[in-house]
């Protein structure tokens, strides 16, 4: 459980950026932009796992060191399941062709795949900090 007050409102506020990206990349999926469907996707698991993370004062400044101490300190140790891993690695895989690539676009079906594969990861993060970490 987080004991300072501070970094209790530090992850809740981190919390809701995660959900929030995930309305975000719901809204871009409606309008039919799957590009950026997918890198908000993408985007709500990154803060959610930021957000998992700061509850062990582990702070990270590039996206790979935060997937990798999530896998370090959560999949690894069955926390959750390992099959957050490759969900995670095609999210970032997709955000990258999505937010950089010219003339390659994430399809419908993709987009889809990573909005319901951000659901799962963070709808499992955020049971586990409100059991674990954020409760009174």
């Amino acid at each position: 459980m987080i004991a300072d007050k501070q970094s209790k409102k530090q992850v809740q506020e981190l919390l809701k950026k995660a959900t929030r990206s995930l309305a975000a990349a719901r809204r871009h999926m409606e309008d039919g932009d799957y590009d950026f469907a997918s890198s908000r996707a993408y985007y709500a698991t990154f803060y959610a796992m930021e957000t998992i993370l700061l509850t062990k004062s582990l702070v990270f400044s590039k996206h790979s060191a935060v997937i990798s101490a999530f896998n370090e300190q959560f999949l690894r140790t069955g926390i959750f399941p390992k099959a957050f891993s490759k969900l995670i690695t095609r999210l970032f895989r997709e955000r990258q062709i999505g937010d950089y690539e010219i003339g390659i676009s994430i399809r419908q079906d993709e987009a889809k795949e990573a909005i319901l594969s951000a659901e799962k990861i963070v709808n499992a993060i955020e049971g586990y900090l409100r059991k674990h970490a954020l409760g009174e």
